[in-house]
């Protein structure tokens, strides 16, 4: 993503202090800390703008589609069969074989929308164990064209649905999802988008067996349908994905401690959280892949990380999901996309150094989203500071570690700072109305 876009403000502080008279000294504004280089590069990172655009959903911004979104990320009644049960100690929805369990929000809770329930708590328990740490879903709407730590899709709303007809995820499938719009949601849907869903989702209808009530693409109950009416149910498929991404694009965390500071504001963090700042831009290297106003420069590396703890596996990241993403039925060159020439696609081909990378996460809020990497494998924000510290691990991680990732002879203060500052990036909590389930 070119940084450049979220710059408009990052010479708002200089201009308020020339209104206040030059108040301030140069030598002052930067705290006494920075270089002139160094407060530009700080600026480059705040405030947080507007979620980019996403034309690929017509739907991103209507109003109304993100509260049916919000609606259906509270909704379980389209969730498949579980296959692991709730033991007692692992955080499980009901028992094997139990339907209608799982939401959103099963993953995705807490003020920050992280898994609060999944034990243990590295990786997420759907319908069975998902290999990977669920992400926060505050200011996911950032994450600009890249889905998913591995890139797995190019949309926010064509990956909201993966997970539906994923059996370790909702266990589910399209159409099952589509007779329970039907069924609890038809006047919000119709109100919403053309074409009405079709009477036949009633199973009381006469026509009712032109809808299997569980088909899944390819079975044979989904091969006897017509081509219209496999079209109508992935209609509404997408639709789902669409709605989701307009409530997201809602959850967003904005005013940290961080952002105030660099308003003008030098009392906003402390002594350490500025030396850890200092570090971030300059000694620690952190910026030159977290570098925008979320942290993160929405590309994909190699740090080193060799793989460790329950329920995961050394993966190869960006490198295994080029095919899926480029031959995916939902991706932004599809018939589903609202905008067909945004080329994010071209020049997407795989490539053996794509091996073991992973997307750089945003850091907003890092400091309440624990625990850390795509494998859960980090309590602390310490210990990935000392990860960093240390040049990654030097040997089982998958591919080669980008040349970036080297030791940083961190001093024990100076990995502390680091920790203040990444605390200082907690904004504000998302509003409690966008974080209820409506009913």
């Amino acid at each position: 993503m070119d940084s450049d876009r979220f710059a408009g403000s990052r010479h708002r502080p200089v201009l308020a202090a020339l209104l206040l008279g030059a108040a301030c000294t140069t030598e002052e504004l930067h705290d006494g800390l920075f270089t002139a280089a160094e407060w530009e590069k700080i600026q480059t990172l705040s405030p947080l703008p507007e979620p980019p655009e996403d034309t690929t959903n017509r739907f991103a911004t209507d109003p109304k589609a993100a509260a049916f979104g919000q609606r259906l990320f509270f909704e379980t009644d389209y969730a498949g069969p579980l296959a692991i049960g709730d033991d007692g100690s692992n955080g499980g929805l009901g028992m094997v074989g139990d339907t209608g369990k799982i939401a959103c929000a099963s993953c995705h809770e807490g003020p920050w929308l992280i898994d609060l329930r999944s034990q243990p708590d590295n990786v997420s328990l759907g319908a069975a164990i998902i290999p990977r740490n669920s992400a926060s879903m505050v200011n996911v709407a950032y994450y600009f064209p890249w889905i998913e730590n591995d890139g797995l899709l190019d949309s926010i709303w064509s990956e909201a649905m993966v997970d539906i007809e994923f059996n370790l995820g909702f266990n589910s499938s399209r159409s099952r999802l589509a007779h329970v719009i039907f069924a609890k949601h038809r006047e919000e849907y119709n109100a919403l988008f053309d074409p009405d869903l079709d009477p036949a989702l009633d199973p009381d209808h006469p026509d009712a067996a032109r809808f299997p009530a569980n088909a899944v693409p390819a079975s044979p109950e989904w091969m006897a349908m017509s081509a219209a009416d496999q079209d109508h149910v992935t209609g509404i498929f997408v639709n789902f994905g669409k709605s989701l991404h307009a409530h997201l694009r809602r959850l967003v965390s904005r005013n940290a401690p961080f952002d105030r500071y660099v308003e003008g504001d030098t009392a906003a963090i402390g002594a350490a959280a500025k030396r850890g700042l200092k570090l971030f831009v300059g000694k620690a290297g952190c910026v030159e892949c977290h570098n925008t106003p979320h942290f993160s420069d929405d590309d994909f590396h190699n740090n080193g990380l060799a793989v460790d703890g329950p329920n995961v596996a050394n993966e190869e990241g960006r490198f295994a999901r080029v095919d899926f993403l480029l031959a995916h039925e939902f991706n932004s060159n599809s018939k589903w996309s609202d905008d067909r020439e945004t080329g994010r696609l071209d020049g997407v081909t795989k490539d053996e150094a794509l091996k073991g990378q992973w997307r750089t996460k945003g850091l907003r809020q890092v400091a309440e989203t624990g625990p850390f990497m795509h494998s859960g494998q980090f309590a602390t924000l310490a210990e990935v500071v000392d990860f960093y510290d240390k040049g990654g691990h030097e040997t089982g991680f998958v591919g080669t570690k980008d040349d970036i990732v080297k030791p940083l002879n961190l001093s024990d203060t100076e990995k502390t700072d680091l920790v203040a500052f990444l605390q200082s990036l907690t904004g504000e909590e998302v509003s409690a109305e966008l974080l209820r389930n409506p009913g």
